[in-house]
């Protein structure tokens, strides 16, 4: 298996496993941020339903970012899921279409002034991403006190 396929198929595994543990959260709880501090379930979604697109542009000529908040219209899990969706069946077409001769080429991100990445951390970034978000759900259902229902 190559790494492009790889990376595909531990990022729609990743994004399945992160949706899965949004969805048991209360619909009166996917606002709750932890110490009214943090970031909510909702937030983080709404993240996740973003981040298959960034990778996409990356891979085809770089990040753009736009004006507004593109999350705007994403206030269910249910709509960041779909949105999630849409952006990783694009990526999944734009890892399968990069060259792997060019996966150790570099791009540097446009944040804390300027952060390098190569093409194949940025194929993996929703897959980390993710997986990240996985676990901040899971804390956050223990925080509010779902100490059974977030696997």
């Amino acid at each position: 298996m190559s790494f492009q396929e790889s990376a595909i198929e531990g990022t729609k595994y990743a994004a399945a496993e992160a949706f899965k543990y949004a969805k048991k959260v209360p619909a009166d709880k996917l606002n709750w941020k932890p110490l009214d501090n943090g970031r909510s379930v909702l937030e983080l979604c709404q993240e996740m339903a973003q981040c298959a697109g960034w990778t996409t542009q990356i891979l085809q000529g770089g990040l753009q970012m736009g004006e507004g908040d593109p999350t705007a219209s994403l206030d269910t899990v249910e709509a960041c899921e779909a949105e999630c969706n849409k952006n990783l069946e694009a990526m999944y077409a734009a890892v399968r279409e990069f060259p792997e001769s060019r996966l150790e080429e570099k791009y540097t991100l446009p944040f804390d002034g300027g952060v390098e990445i190569t093409m194949m951390q940025n194929i993996m970034y929703p897959q980390w991403n993710f997986t990240y978000h996985q676990g901040q759900i899971g804390y956050i259902q223990t925080l509010y006190g779902d100490k059974n229902n977030y696997w």
